[in-house]
């Protein structure tokens, strides 16, 4: 247990301890101020000083007699507390305040000049502060010229310090020498301030109803700060403006929004790799199911707006809320007075296009034969077996089949992923196209197309594979030979090429679909050119009999007026043409992608590398791990960057 001597003595060794560390003297007109300014020098905020009171500050009369109050603050890197036993714990200041913080505040007074009498209010000390002194407020009453004092009331209110007002002298009071106010309001209306000159000999301070009266004679009615006043009548602030009235902003209303009640963005899913190195797809989850009448959206209401004023009292409008409209789609509808939206319908829930949609899900429980024919799903599709040579699968949503693809084709506007691999095969068949991402065993002799990416375990072999993505072959065996690869991020597996050179080529840092559209549009406008110089030709011989017969015969009159109206239409064709193709090109030469290809083991000769326009073939192969990239205008090798975790988690 510690007693009272030795609690005071570990105070005052604490604090000469603290004042050794980090001190300032520092002074202002008030005592906030002189902080203010010891919190810049050391700096640190206000909160983390404490201070000793040097000399006491004085108000001074017409700027005779005015003292700062000047004080020594330092930084507190401890501090002091007693258990409820008595015992003293000292305790390290953490990084981050805490909230019940102490702070001391010292007795204060103030002497206020009316017309019948001067005036004293003493505010008391708290939190240990020291009280007022009767003789500073005896010299203060001197500096404003009050020589006809009451002691008795001076003592009282001293004492009492119960922050009111109460007539302690007379003077001979001279209404001309009255404090005097000038008023600014801001460009917006919304800040008001007072200027005030200092009283002169004789005459009064402002009130707080003085100023009321003043502010509502130069129309300021409106926000006008309660404690802004009380402070100014108690510490007036003469020569500099003084905010003393706020307006209040308007505030617009919160836009309608919609809450989705269903995962829009499924969690990532984990590939897990078998001991032979290949990926194991049997635990996706494709499918985020709902029952009919199920919620699956609502909408949040927007909010009015408020509308703000400014110190004149004029109204300044604020916008209401926009109101949103769920979007609809197939197997939806909407309740609770618009809403709330339900499945009328159970399957998979899609946000697709903004439009909130239920697709139902056709299972085919065996393989795709001649027992089922072609299959087209309005949603997602799975085949519990194979898909056999020579039949087509088309799902709106995704597509999973759990055996093998043989020779024939599949589109999904989703995923689509097969668990065994996927043979193709030359002529209309073996083609593989995904509105997102491909995944698969592995890919043989097959023309894939992916809006996403191209995850395989296995390898990827004489296929023709267009990702808007990347192609990734993770696994032990993941490889790649023959065919031509194409991707805008990156080609990535174990092994490039073959070791009996068979050409790959394998391209990357563009969009493939972008560059085939130009492609297109390009042969498009060969096509186009043709039938135009064919057609002017047609027409300039037409024109030709028509001058010098002066009339043609009936048929060539009708194929004159075509071929003019071909004209016009191929000129406004090509025009269009010409367009869309600088686009596409502007598109493709702005397109910001570094494209990488990159093997984990080795790259053979008779690999062909495409990095945007540069070309690099590999004539000699490279026996270790490898990336090309694109420096400078040059294809370059560096270090190589493997596959991460996270570019094989599955995205819904």
């Amino acid at each position: 247990m510690i007693g009272q001597d030795q609690f005071q003595d570990i105070l005052r060794s604490l604090s000469e301890r603290d004042k050794e560390r980090h001190s300032v003297e520092v002074s202002g007109n008030t005592i906030e101020e002189a902080l203010g300014q010891a919190a810049i020098e050391l700096g640190v905020p206000v909160r983390r000083l404490e201070y000793e009171l040097l000399e006491m500050g004085k108000r001074g009369f017409l700027g005779i007699g005015k003292k700062d109050f000047s004080i020594m603050a330092y930084e507190v890197e401890s501090k002091i507390a007693r258990t409820a036993g008595g015992e003293v714990l000292l305790e390290e200041f953490a990084e981050e305040e805490k909230e019940d913080e102490v702070i001391i505040h010292y007795g204060d007074f103030t002497v206020r000049l009316a017309s019948d009498g001067a005036y004293l209010k003493v505010v008391p000390p708290d939190k240990g502060g020291t009280p007022v002194n009767i003789q500073d407020v005896k010299k203060e009453l001197q500096f404003r010229g009050i020589a006809d004092i009451i002691m008795e009331r001076i003592e009282s209110t001293v004492s009492n310090s119960d922050s009111v007002y109460v007539k302690v002298g007379d003077f001979i009071y001279n209404p001309v020498n009255d404090a005097r106010s000038t008023i600014n309001v801001s460009e917006d209306e919304m800040q008001a301030f007072i200027e005030v000159l200092e009283p002169g000999p004789g005459g009064s301070d402002l009130t707080s109803s003085d100023i009321t009266s003043f502010l509502r004679n130069n129309n300021v009615v409106f926000g006008v700060m309660e404690e802004a006043l009380i402070g100014f009548e108690d510490h007036p602030v003469y020569n500099r403006p003084y905010l003393i009235a706020k307006g209040e902003p308007p505030v617009n209303g919160r836009n309608a929004s919609i809450s989705y009640l269903f995962e829009q963005d499924q969690s990532q899913i984990k590939l897990k790799h078998k001991r032979d190195g290949s990926v194991d797809f049997k635990e996706l989850n494709l499918i985020q199911n709902v029952v009919k009448g199920q919620p699956l959206a609502r909408k949040i209401p927007p909010e009015a707006g408020k509308d703000g004023r400014t110190v004149y009292g004029k109204y300044i409008p604020a916008k209401d809320g926009s109101d949103i409209q769920i979007g609809l789609g197939k197997n939806v509808s909407i309740t609770d007075n618009g809403k709330t939206v339900i499945a009328t319908s159970s399957g998979q829930v899609l946000l697709l296009k903004g439009k909130v949609t239920v697709e139902t899900v056709l299972v085919i429980p065996g393989d795709v034969n001649a027992s089922t024919g072609n299959v087209s799903g309005l949603g997602t599709v799975v085949i519990k077996g194979n898909v056999e040579d020579g039949y087509q699968v088309s799902a709106q949503g995704n597509i999973e089949v759990n055996g093998f693809v043989g020779k024939s084709n599949l589109l999904a506007g989703g995923d689509l992923v097969v668990k065994r691999g996927i043979n193709g095969g030359e002529g209309d068949f073996g083609k593989i196209t995904a509105g997102k991402s491909v995944w698969s065993s592995f890919i043989n002799n097959a023309s894939v197309e992916a809006g996403e990416n191209v995850i395989v375990s296995d390898g990827i072999v004489n296929a023709h594979v267009n990702a808007a993505g990347r192609v990734l072959c993770k696994g032990k065996r993941a490889r790649i030979v023959g065919g031509m690869l194409q991707a805008s991020e990156e080609i990535n597996a174990a092994t490039l090429g073959s070791s009996g050179g068979a050409e790959t080529i394998l391209k990357v840092g563009y969009d493939p679909k972008a560059k085939v559209e130009l492609e297109e549009l390009v042969l498009r406008q060969e096509d186009l050119d043709k039938e135009q110089n064919e057609s002017d030709r047609n027409l300039q011989g037409l024109m030709k009999q028509k001058r010098s017969r002066k009339k043609l015969s009936a048929d060539k009159e009708t194929l004159f007026i075509e071929l003019r109206q071909r004209h016009n239409d191929l000129i406004d064709e090509m025009e269009k043409l010409k367009d869309s193709i600088e686009h596409k090109e502007e598109y493709l030469s702005i397109l910001q992608l570094r494209g990488k290809i990159s093997a984990s083991k080795n790259v053979n000769s008779g690999v062909k590398v495409y990095i945007k326009d540069e070309e690099y073939e590999v004539t000699n192969p490279f026996d270790y791990p490898v990336t090309f990239l694109l420096e400078d205008g040059f294809i370059t090798t560096a270090k190589y960057e493997d596959i991460t975790e996270e570019d094989l988690q599955r995205r819904d």
